[in-house]
């Protein structure tokens, strides 16, 4: 169980702070490693960000042509504040950017607006996204949410821009001949065999799953349990490996140990952990938790029965259910087929890891204590850790491109959510509001 020079600094770090164990209390010791382990997230969640928005419109350049040629974009973002009840999904996909290229000034004494529409089974509720301003053919707008920071994906598919009274801001779009400018949607359509539509796909990721909110009373989308979950258990695998010493005390044994245990859990899920955690010598002397968190564990990063889980574990229900169901609709676009395959890749390379993690876990029960203190103990706990710090920011590979984590799968999937906006025209008019 050895470590490698690619992965992101956080074992290098760790093995300085063993170094400097003598002379370090074990309170100081902890704090120094969530010192690192916030840093790094900081640092990977902006890298990522930036990274992700970059990417976004280097390749979606719109381009100037025919009525149908799409003349910008607009996604969304989450701003994070998410409430403490599970069974809300605000603070998710609750912000959206809108940017056009190659448009004209707005007529005088007119400017634009954006607009939200839900999706077409629901009463029609417009957002007003605000005004925007051209200036040399290129118009921004940034929407920061409301003051409830409410999930925009949950009920709203489609996005128009109007072109109306610039004195007096309109509270609903104009639909008068002409004022409807620029239309997008993510299709609602169902084909052949496929379940959801492409809306709903999105849906599913970035604002409520059907199925786990209502059984599970979880909200907000698989994305960001893929995503929350990761970190924590980031945050208990730096937690254990942080405990190990030479002389580790029967307490500090037993605080690994149950470190370790809630890992186990948000992996596997609730129903099979507990088939996951051997009865061992070392581990019979001391008492191992439920899980953290009895809601959230329902369901486990991994799957352990394909067949038979429903739902299955997070990252088979996003590669599986869901991206790969998304690359077979006719209506799913080019970028977002390429985006879902890359992705999927990415999902495969934090399953492997995490399945790593699993089975140096289980080796960890089995370790007799003198082992445990030992070299062998340490090796594993290392690589708990370092595979953990993987699974959530990645890994810097010396030669090629890094190795995508959750943090950069996180971002990927919202981006997934892009609207392809285009003009409306006599040759291609806009669809009728409803």
């Amino acid at each position: 169980m050895s470590m490698h020079p690619g992965d992101i600094a956080t074992y290098e770090q760790q093995q300085q702070l063993e170094q400097n164990r003598k002379t370090r209390g074990p309170n100081t010791r902890r704090r120094g490693l969530w010192i690192i382990l916030a840093t790094l997230l900081v640092l990977g969640l902006l890298g990522s960000a930036l990274g992700a928005y970059l990417v976004f419109f280097k390749s979606h350049t719109p381009s100037s042509g025919s009525s149908t040629t799409i003349i910008g974009h607009a996604y969304f973002a989450s701003s994070g504040l998410y409430p403490a009840n599970l069974e809300d999904n605000q603070g998710i996909a609750d912000q959206v950017y809108v940017k056009l290229e190659n448009i004209p000034p707005s007529t005088s004494g007119k400017s634009y607006y954006a607009w939200l529409l839900n999706n077409k089974t629901l009463e029609w509720q417009p957002i007003g996204l605000g005004r925007l301003t051209v200036n040399k053919g290129t118009a921004n707008l940034f929407y920061g949410g409301d003051t409830l920071h409410t999930n925009l994906l949950a009920n709203n598919s489609r996005l128009i821009i109007t072109e109306e009274n610039a004195t007096v801001t309109p509270q609903f779009p104009s639909e008068a001949p002409g004022d409807l400018r620029y239309y997008a949607a993510f299709s609602e359509a169902k084909s052949g065999s496929v379940v959801y539509s492409l809306y709903e796909h999105i849906r599913h990721l970035l604002a409520a799953d059907p199925k786990v909110q209502s059984t599970m009373g979880l909200a907000g989308g698989l994305d960001i349990w893929l995503y929350r979950n990761s970190e924590k258990i980031l945050e208990w695998a730096g937690s254990a490996r942080d405990t190990w010493s030479s002389t580790m005390s029967s307490n500090q044994i037993c605080f690994m140990y149950r470190q370790l245990t809630r890992i186990l859990y948000y992996l596997d899920g609730i129903q099979y952990a507990p088939l996951s955690i051997p009865v061992t010598p070392t581990a019979l002397q001391c008492e191992l938790p439920g899980p953290w968190n009895e809601t959230i564990a329902k369901i486990g990063l991994l799957t352990i029965e394909p067949q038979v889980q429903n739902p299955p574990g997070y990252l088979y229900h996003i590669g599986v259910k869901h991206l790969h169901e998304m690359i077979l609709l006719p209506e799913i676009t080019d970028n977002q087929k390429a985006l879902a395959v890359q992705i999927s890749q990415g999902l495969n390379g934090v399953t492997q890891w995490l399945q790593t993690i699993h089975s140096d876990i289980k080796i960890l029960y089995s370790l007799s204590k003198d082992d445990l203190l030992g070299e062998k103990g340490r090796e594993a706990l290392n690589e708990v850790a370092t595979l953990a710090n993987r699974a959530l920011v990645g890994k810097v590979n010396p030669v090629g491109p890094p190795t995508d984590g959750v943090v950069q799968i996180h971002y990927a999937l919202q981006n997934l959510a892009t609207f392809d906006i285009r003009a409306c025209s006599t040759n291609s008019p806009c669809p009728k509001l409803e």
